[in-house]
């Protein structure tokens, strides 16, 4: 009796290790891609997974021009190339020609930007020279037409903290003008911390220590000008070095160092925008790549002045174009996407140099574009109208 008992509960243990086992073997073949096929026998198919996400979700999915689902959805596909469209309304359009190979999961990861970018002022009594800080967190400007005298002076706004000038809040100002000193008259530098403003004014250099209270005077720091850009140049090389220390060492003969801005990371530090310095040819396999390495055009022959992407975890580099084209490239926070500007309009790309799209033309300084820090807006410098005061305004792009 207790023998028949024993067997029978080897018996449910097998069957149910049995059934584990066949639940995780089958369990791993649907995640590798692996399909059963019905049409000549019973047999599998193998595939590969295109994984359609989006920001925002709830976007159309289409597979060579038919729609097939909506975002965030995984589709079992063949391996093949296919070319995927994903549209929102209200959004532009994002295409690009993918590769699915067998057992890998390829994932769009698409960010898609308004079609109808809405423009709000910052600034409302004119803004002069601003300076953006390069942490990209603070504007530095100076006021000379505000209604109230007292009002004009030398301001900063502050990127971190919540925004909304025509419900009450408003830039801060730093100081006003006083008898000898018209901010107007200054143009702004910061510090490479973002924590110091050099106003220079012909002769005259004040140093402002935007950590410590504003002083009701200045003192003319000239004498010491030469010593705090060497400072400033330690600071900088400081900042380019930690950069360079990331890349793999056969990339960072090629990158140049003339500024922090020709070495740039993206938000997630997987991938870096930089600027070549010389000719060289950029070695395959400098790291280990995924399975899923993108299959986008490379480009691993640099050229001098080029703008270049690399992927550090899938060691993809790819083409942005040259100084001419590429004008201030810089990442756009929490995403994969680069904003520039070339002929008199600000784009953007995907890092691996798809999906170029132009978000906005007309009159606007090319030198002060910048997106804001959480990445849904672009802050312009411009003026609606030829006799218009310019100002600051944000361009809302998610």
């Amino acid at each position: 009796m207790r023998d028949k008992s024993t067997r029978k509960s080897i018996l449910i243990i097998f069957l149910v290790a049995f059934s584990i086992i066949t639940s995780t073997l089958v369990i791993s073949l649907v995640a590798r891609g692996y399909q059963l096929n019905l049409t000549q026998g019973i047999s599998l198919k193998v595939t590969g997974i295109l994984s359609a996400t989006s920001k925002p979700k709830g976007a159309s999915v289409y597979l060579n021009d038919q729609l097939v689902t909506a975002t965030d959805d995984t589709l079992n596909l063949s391996p093949d190339t296919y070319t995927v469209k994903i549209t929102k309304d209200g959004y532009l359009p994002w295409q690009k020609n993918i590769v699915i190979k067998k057992e890998t999961v390829y994932q769009t990861d698409t960010q898609l930007f308004r079609s109808t970018p809405d423009l709000k002022p910052i600034t409302l009594t004119g803004a002069i020279n601003p300076q953006f800080s390069p942490d990209g967190t603070k504007i530095v400007y100076s006021v000379a037409s505000a209604s109230a005298t007292k009002d004009n002076g030398l301001y900063i706004i502050e990127l971190n903290n919540f925004f909304t000038p025509l419900t009450g809040s408003s830039p801060r100002q730093l100081s006003q003008n006083l008898s000898a000193v018209n901010w107007s008259k200054f143009t702004f530098t910061f510090s490479p911390n973002s924590r110091q403003i050099l106003a220079t004014n012909k002769n005259i250099n004040y140093l402002i220590f935007l950590d410590n209270p504003i002083p009701k005077t200045f003192t003319d720091i000239t004498s010491s000008l030469d010593s705090i850009k060497k400072d400033w140049q330690v600071q900088t090389n400081q900042i380019v070095n930690n950069k360079l220390n990331k890349l793999p060492p056969e990339l960072q003969s090629s990158v140049s160092t003339a500024s922090a801005q020709d070495i740039q990371f993206s938000s997630s530090e997987t991938k870096i925008l930089y600027l070549t310095q010389t000719d060289s040819i950029l070695p395959n396999s400098l790291i280990t790549p995924p399975p899923a390495q993108s299959t986008q055009t490379q480009s691993r022959n640099l050229k001098k002045g080029n703008y270049y992407v690399y992927d550090l975890e899938d060691d993809t580099n790819f083409l942005l174009g040259d100084q001419k084209t590429i004008i201030n490239p810089s990442w756009i926070p929490n995403s994969d996407n680069i904003l520039f500007i070339s002929n008199q309009k600000i784009n953007i790309i995907d890092y691996d140099s798809t999906n170029k799209q132009s978000i906005f033309s007309g009159n606007f300084d090319t030198q002060k574009v910048s997106s804001w820090p959480d990445g849904t807006k672009i802050i312009i410098f411009s003026s609606p109208y030829t006799s218009a005061v310019p100002n600051l305004y944000t361009l809302s792009i998610k």
